[in-house]
């Protein structure tokens, strides 16, 4: 009995020492043992659905304005001006005029936009009117004839505005004459709108003719406040309809106004281009 009891005991006290034993082991491994053991891998982050995952890309609008700037002709001076703002403007030029041919070329040459800012009749009577001014009372023949003449003297002439013609442009028979002529050759048509009363717009649908009509003058007012002001109004215009046609005038202090408030349109997401990106509609 008492041998039984002692072979109980060493059995025991071996027992525990190999338990003692196999634990120390598996705990002191060296680490290159571990890489056969089966090691639960976490579970992924579920996916979290961002706004950026849920939506396109965003689409910004394009807003878009354009310039012109009349009555080029004699102050070739202000040329550098204008092609110093390096934005995409367009001069609409008097025909048969000292240096309009060559405000036209070197326009051209500088990336900016070339109109014929073609005279036509005012309601108001002057003593003295440009070269070849379309007249309510002018035959149809010579209406044409003055029409070519002008365009042949401004080249790289891309369309045509009225320089004043409040009453010209109220005139049907003009107004056809003009347009149909301008579509036949290719070039557009932008109503200075000098009247409310113009047909321009009408006789534009008629006739098939590109065309747009003029939003702002920004220069009514020549004082350089009141010119950024109405720089101004415009950029607001381009902001809720998509683009506006604005008009000045070759004014020292029309192009430095522009310059000053190009950066400001451009910052509020409005883009400059010529105004033959913006004649394929009419714009009310």
């Amino acid at each position: 009995m008492r041998n039984l009891k002692i072979v109980l005991s060493v059995l025991f006290i071996l027992a525990v020492a190999w338990w003692v034993a196999k634990n120390w082991t598996q705990s002191h491994k060296p680490v290159s043992e571990y890489e056969t053991v089966q090691v639960a891998k976490p579970r992924p982050a579920p996916a979290v659905k961002t706004a950026l995952s849920q939506e396109k890309p965003q689409v910004f609008p394009d807003y878009r304005m354009a310039v012109i700037l009349d009555d080029w002709g004699t102050n070739y001076g202000l040329l550098k001006q204008a092609v110093e703002l390096h934005r995409p403007i367009t001069l609409s030029i008097l025909p048969h005029l000292k240096y309009s041919r060559q405000i036209a070329e070197e326009a051209h040459k500088s990336g900016l936009g070339v109109m014929l800012h073609m005279p036509m009749e005012p309601k108001k009577a002057r003593e003295k009117m440009e070269p070849q001014t379309i007249l309510t009372t002018t035959p149809d023949a010579e209406v044409i004839r003055f029409l070519d003449e002008a365009v042949a003297d401004i080249p790289y002439t891309e369309g045509v505005n009225n320089h004043t013609g409040s009453k010209a442009t109220g005139d049907r028979r003009i107004m056809r004459l003009v347009l149909r002529r301008l579509k036949s050759i290719n070039l557009f048509f932008v109503d200075s709108v000098v009247t409310p009363e113009s047909v321009g717009p009408e006789i534009a649908e008629e006739s098939g003719i590109a065309f747009a009509k003029r939003n702002v003058f920004i220069d009514n007012e020549p004082a350089k406040d009141a010119i950024k002001k109405e720089i101004q109004r415009a950029k607001d215009i381009a902001l809720k309809k998509g683009q506006v046609v604005v008009i000045g005038h070759d004014r020292k202090v029309t192009l430095a106004a522009l310059k000053e408030e190009i950066p400001e349109i451009e910052k509020a997401g409005v883009r400059l281009v010529l105004v033959r990106e913006l004649v394929k509609k009419v714009i009310s």
